[in-house]
């Protein structure tokens, strides 16, 4: 009995640990959005120039996010987490000494080779401390923290380059990284509470290139690419958006964009709690149904005549992307063997990390090529949204357990 409890205590204050690990993740990943206006102005850097320093940071953190999956597996999540947290909060510390163009792209290559291991291995973690039939909700609870960080990261990134420069907002953040690090050597220890069949199916470890058979892999990599396309691409560009377009000022802006994610982070905890209730098995439902919310909004937005029109569209579009975003993301703690578990998250986050390479350069080239117009690259976003629906009509997840799809590669 004291050990149940024990378990149940230890699965929550692990599953507290990465929440705050993944806010402050998204604290110094996504501050470059912001910083980089200041920056641009410093470095006398044009938009294409911009959305590079934005998007070098997701090709080397795509490439890692398939090594860190496969290193999960292999080494265990604390490890791999651990040393993913000490190195990306160095190359945060880093980011604030640029001198040039030149400097900023290569500390964020290095930035995204430290940090790509992170996303695989926490999922991991929650795997090993969660049964099933709970990690819906516990993976939507994790989610939901980048969407605070999300906010966080928007406040602010925009109240402290105001107040101590773009600078010292990086070191500010890498140092808050490195604090945490020393908490969670202490204490994330996470620990199996599956079934002995389950730990034996963990010890049973699916080569690469088997697991690349499973036709699941595939679909869930190419869904979160689409709706990756669209989240990274907004992440990137609303803020100069609402600033050169919509005349904002940054403070005003970090302020006013608290609403769009408060409205995600419920969005999140509620799609988790439906996902475990009422949709195993037809979660490809949830799928189409915020993807198209999400293209439709992304349209009415860029069309939008006045800010409040604008931040409506983009808190709608949240509901709608995080419901696909978040289901996406639970399929694999569900529907694959932990033994798994960390490869197949890690080469999903790997499709989603290509976008997050691929969107903000191409809608900088866009931007630049119709002088500045957002027009066309919110248009690139909204169609973006139709690889996942196209795909999730493909998904068959109602007859699909582990078992099954361990099967698939023998």
């Amino acid at each position: 009995m004291e050990g149940n409890v024990g378990r149940e205590k230890q699965k929550y204050i692990i599953l507290g640990l990465l929440f705050m690990t993944w806010i402050i993740n998204y604290l110094d990943k996504l501050s470059i959005n912001i910083a980089v206006i200041p920056i641009a102005k410093e470095f006398h850097l044009n938009e294409s120039q911009t959305g590079l320093i934005i998007s070098v940071f997701f090709m080397s953190y795509a490439v890692m996010q398939l090594i860190g999956g496969w290193l999960s597996d292999k080494y265990g999540s604390r490890k791999v987490i651990l040393i993913s947290l000490l190195l990306w909060s160095v190359f945060t510390i880093l980011t604030g000494y640029a001198w040039s163009f030149i400097s900023l792209i290569v500390i964020r290559l290095l930035f995204g080779l430290g940090e790509g291991s992170f996303p695989a291995a926490s999922s991991l973690a929650l795997a090993e401390s969660f049964p099933k039939a709970e990690r819906g909700r516990a993976k939507s609870v994790l989610t939901s923290a980048t969407t605070i960080g999300g906010l966080l990261s928007t406040v602010i990134a925009a109240s402290l380059i105001t107040t101590i420069g773009w600078r010292n907002l990086f070191h500010a953040f890498g140092v808050l990284g490195i604090l945490m690090s020393v908490l969670l050597f202490f204490f994330l220890k996470p620990s199996v509470t599956e079934n002995v069949k389950d730990v034996e199916q963990k010890a049973t470890k699916v080569p690469f290139k088997k697991l690349l058979k499973m036709p699941m892999l595939w679909q869930l990599m190419i869904m979160y690419f689409g709706v990756s396309i669209v989240n990274w691409g907004l992440a990137s560009w609303m803020p100069s958006y609402l600033v050169k377009v919509k005349h904002l000022d940054l403070v005003s802006m970090g302020a006013i964009s608290m609403i769009p994610a408060a409205v995600g982070f419920i969005s999140v905890l509620t799609t988790g709690w439906i996902i475990d209730k009422f949709m195993v098995g037809r979660e490809k439902y949830l799928i189409i149904i915020g993807a198209i919310i999400s293209g439709v909004c992304v349209y009415l937005m860029a069309h939008a005549p006045s800010i409040p029109l604008v931040i409506t569209y983009q808190s709608i579009n949240n509901i709608g992307a995080l419901l696909a975003t978040t289901t996406i993301l639970t399929l694999p703690l569900k529907y694959f063997s932990p033994g798994t578990i960390g490869t197949a998250v890690g080469f999903m986050y790997f499709g989603g990390q290509l976008a997050g390479a691929i969107s903000p350069s191409i809608m900088g080239f866009v931007i630049s090529l119709f002088n500045g117009s957002y027009n066309a690259a919110f248009i690139f976003l909204m169609l973006a949204m139709i690889i996942p629906i196209i795909t999730a009509l493909t998904l068959r997840t109602k007859d699909s357990s582990p078992e099954v799809l361990q099967a698939q590669v023998q």
